[in-house]
């Protein structure tokens, strides 16, 4: 007896089903990543309302926004913030005081989204299911860089819609925002590339981090003297040093940040068809020994997993405190010649006698923001592992869940610490070398105020983690980033005093300029371990989910 064969497709239904396939892909990956391209869309296009807002306030008059574009005379600013343009514009002042950071928030989420929808589908398996349809695997990830992309002009729009309304220029808003989609878009297109090269996910991500690290520090050199200007060439944050968007745009650096990303998806593609789906063009060596340190529990595999993270961190966040300390004198000197500048602090209520010790308070809350960030991101290693399946390996072991989570905690507010500790030191140290009259203990007390607000985000991401866990980086973020802004903006502009309370890092005392206020500080440290406590609890009662 003999099988009957099925007839073969015709040829115009193939085009069709691939068609298909790659919208079923695209959808997929837009699933994965929409709640993030949401939040930091949001957040971003918030920074860049709050920028234009205190430009409005702080500089009323056309005298005293000319006085900005003496900052440029100040090798330390101009490596932080680079050379002043246009910023006698709200726009201008906005590209320039808030540029760079606006566009590493958005490099950095790009290149972790890419690295999770590249090779972390590969480590999960997941990626075999899809090329199982009639798809090669290079267009696959051609598609998922196309949603990518997408997202990241979505970010972009939502950048240049805010400053538009808060009174920036349209065209110029237009422009900045598509020059930041094409800076994320960049380093989206390098991990795509790195995600080719190494198997692991860590790896490849991590590679990608350092070239950002690396081209920052390259545009930090170029800013540093005029004969060093020709670097900004070289680097993407260069290219958005040259874009100048409010005032005499530079086509060829727009050019770059759209052609780059466009160059690293071609190479992604190419060598995504030159290696097997979960293989890498740099393999990991069988031969080297076994490394059985760190895993004797899940606290300890825990800090093992994540130090090359911590390591991050570390390096990013001690290179911003070294330049932030190094240019207090500087802020110093531009207030005691700026009469108006004394005039808006003076109603912002700092104290003019003390501006150096005021502006370490207040360069404290940033660090804040940014540690609060980091357990934020901590507590989500937690659902990563959770998310990946490897949480239902480890509790088929003797270890109970409390155990397991209270190991994550620990190591969140212990790094928190750490970091918090080698900020203090740097920021410091920076003053110290720039000629800033700073005691170590107001430099330290100003960073560690801040702690107990830190305490109050990790309790606030463990208490989502165990009730909502999809959420657990997204929602404390867009909370820590929304307390961040209600105390800068709202106090910059007279908001009312229930709103303010609503901020807690509003109920922290200006250290160094106030003494440590222990009573909100002690509130907030045991809210923070009893929303910590309810998020085990909830977590002991709820199944354990997969991404």
């Amino acid at each position: 007896m003999t099988m009957a064969r099925a007839a073969p497709a015709p040829r115009a239904a193939r085009p069709a089903r691939r068609h298909r396939t790659e919208a079923a892909i695209a959808r997929l990956a837009a699933r994965l990543i929409r709640r993030g391209t949401l939040v930091l869309a949001l957040s971003t296009a918030l920074y860049a309302v709050v920028e234009v807002l205190t430009y409005l306030a702080a500089y009323p008059d056309a005298a005293s926004r000319r006085t900005i574009s003496t900052f440029q005379d100040n090798p330390a600013v101009r490596m932080l913030q680079g050379i002043p343009h246009a910023v006698d514009t709200p726009g201008g002042f906005a590209a320039w005081d808030a540029g760079w950071i606006l566009a590493s928030i958005a490099g950095i989420w790009a290149l972790l989204t890419t690295g999770r929808l590249l090779r972390g589908e590969e480590e999960t398996g997941r990626a075999e299911s899809v090329l199982a349809a009639p798809v090669r695997a290079g267009r696959a990830l051609l598609v998922q860089l196309l949603v990518v992309a997408a997202a990241i002009t979505v970010i972009g729009a939502a950048i240049a819609t805010a400053l538009t309304l808060s009174g920036a220029a349209a065209a110029g808003s237009a422009l900045f925002g598509l020059g930041v989609a094409g800076f994320a878009a960049t380093f989206a297109g390098v991990c795509a590339v790195t995600a080719q090269v190494f198997e692991v996910r860590r790896r490849a991500t991590g590679t990608a981090a350092a070239v950002l690290g690396a081209s920052f520090l390259l545009r930090m050199a170029a800013n540093s003297s005029d004969s060093r200007g020709w670097l900004r060439w070289l680097t993407p944050f260069g290219w958005m040093d040259e874009l100048h968007a409010y005032r005499d745009p530079r086509w060829a650096a727009l050019l770059l940040l759209l052609a780059a990303p466009v160059l690293l998806g071609a190479v992604a593609v190419r060598l995504r068809a030159l290696r097997d789906t979960g293989g890498a063009l740099i393999a990991g060596s069988d031969s080297r020994r076994a490394r059985l340190g760190l895993l004797g529990g899940p606290a300890a595999f825990a800090w093992r997993g994540t130090q090359g993270m911590l390591a991050g961190w570390l390096t990013g966040i001690t290179l911003y405190a070294l330049v932030t300390g190094s240019v207090a004198k500087a802020v110093t000197d531009f207030v005691a010649e700026q009469a108006s500048y004394r005039e808006m602090l003076q109603r912002l209520g700092w104290d003019l006698q003390r501006v150096t010790e005021g502006y370490l308070g207040a360069m404290g809350l940033l660090f804040g923001l940014l540690l609060c960030l980091h357990a934020c991101w901590r507590i989500g290693a937690a659902r990563a592992e959770e998310a990946a399946g490897r949480l239902e390996s480890t509790l088929t072991r003797p270890v109970s869940r409390y155990r397991w989570l209270g190991g994550h905690i620990l190591l969140a507010l212990a790094a928190s610490l750490l970091l918090a500790a080698v900020a203090a030191l740097a920021v410091w140290a920076g003053a110290v070398a720039g000629g800033a009259e700073v005691e170590a203990a107001g430099a330290f007390g100003s960073v560690l105020n801040t702690l107990p607000v830190v305490v109050l985000l990790t309790g606030l991401a463990v208490l989502v983690y165990g009730t909502a866990p999809r959420l657990t980086v997204g929602l404390p973020v867009t909370v820590a980033v929304a307390a961040y802004l209600v105390e800068t903006i709202g106090t910059a502009l007279d908001w009312p005093g229930q709103v303010l309370d609503l901020s807690p890092f509003h109920h922290l005392a200006t250290v160094p300029v106030e003494p440590f206020e222990p009573l909100p500080a002690a509130v907030m440290t045991g809210l923070g371990l009893l929303a910590a406590l309810a998020g085990v609890a909830a977590f002991e009662r709820r199944d354990v989910t997969g991404d």
